[in-house]
C-alpha cells in the first residue's frame, strides 16, 4: 500500500501530455476550419483549447509529476493555440480588407504571446504562489480574440470604425501580455469555503455561456482584460497620498 501513490503517478503519467496533445490538436483545427471559412467551429475550437491547456497543469500538479519536458511542450502547444490560431482567425474575418495592416496587427499579437509564453516559463513559484500572473495570460488574449470574433463583424457592417477598433486589439492585447500588470490566477489550493464559492460561480458561468455564449464570453473576457488595469488604478487610488 506505501507504494500506492507511486504507482498511481506512473500509470497516470502519460495524462498531462495527452491533455496538452488535445490543446495542440485544437489549435491546428481551429487553423484548418479558419482557412475554410468555418469561423464559428474555429472559435469553440480556441476555447476547448483553453479547457485543455487549464486542465493538463491542474493534472500534472496533483499526482506530482510536472516536469521540465512538460512545460516546455505545454508552451509549444499554447503558442499555436492561442497564439496563432487566434490570430489568423481574427485576421481573416475582420482585416482581410486592410491588407499588409491586418496581417502586421495579427503578427504582433504572434509576438506578443510567444513572449508571454517564454517569460512564464523562467518566471520563479515564488512569483505565481503572490496569487496573481505579471500580465495577460495568453489564453485570456486568445479567448478575447475568438470571442469577440463573433461579435464584431456585425457590428462592422453599420459601423466603419469597428474595423479600426479590430485593427488596434491585438496589439493592445499583445502589449497586456507582456506588461507587468497583475492578472489574478486560480492556481493555489482554495479553502474548502473558496472551492464552494468557485463551484458555484463555474456552474453560473457554465449556465450563463451555454444560454447565450455569443454574448456572454466576449463580456466575460473583457472583464479579464480590463480587470487588471482597473485594479492598479483602484490601489493608487486608495493609496494615502504623501505629505510633503
Amino acid at each position: 500500500m506505501r507504494n500506492g501513490n507511486g504507482d498511481l503517478s506512473r500509470t497516470m503519467a502519460w495524462l498531462p501530455s495527452l491533455l496538452t496533445t488535445g490543446n495542440l490538436m485544437c489549435g491546428f483545427a481551429s487553423l484548418a476550419l479558419a482557412v475554410g471559412g468555418k469561423y464559428t467551429l474555429a472559435a469553440v475550437l480556441i476555447f476547448l483549447g483553453i479547457v485543455f491547456d487549464s486542465l493538463d497543469g491542474q493534472v500534472a500538479r496533483l499526482i506530482g509529476i510536472a516536469t521540465p519536458f512538460g512545460v516546455e511542450y505545454d508552451s509549444l502547444a499554447d503558442m499555436v493555440t492561442f497564439g496563432v490560431a487566434p490570430a489568423f482567425l481574427w485576421v481573416s474575418i475582420l482585416l482581410e480588407p486592410m491588407g499588409r495592416l491586418g496581417w502586421a496587427s495579427g503578427f504582433v499579437f504572434v509576438v506578443g504571446a510567444a513572449v508571454r509564453l517564454a517569460r512564464f516559463n523562467i518566471q520563479s513559484e515564488e512569483t505565481l504562489r503572490q496569487g496573481y500572473f505579471q500580465g495577460l495570460p495568453s489564453p485570456g488574449a486568445a479567448g478575447t480574440l475568438a470571442s469577440w470574433s463573433w461579435v464584431l463583424p456585425a457590428l462592422s457592417s453599420t459601423a466603419p470604425w469597428v474595423r479600426w477598433v479590430a485593427l488596434l486589439l491585438p496589439p493592445l492585447l499583445a502589449a497586456l501580455m507582456v506588461s507587468v500588470l497583475p492578472y489574478r490566477h486560480f492556481k493555489q489550493p482554495p479553502s474548502d469555503l473558496q472551492r464552494s464559492r468557485r463551484i458555484v460561480a463555474v456552474a453560473t458561468v457554465l449556465a450563463l455561456a451555454v444560454a447565450a455564449p455569443e454574448w456572454v464570453l466576449p463580456l466575460l473576457f473583457g472583464v479579464y482584460v480590463v480587470s487588471a488595469p482597473l485594479l492598479v488604478l483602484w490601489r493608487r487610488w486608495r493609496q494615502p497620498t504623501s505629505s510633503s
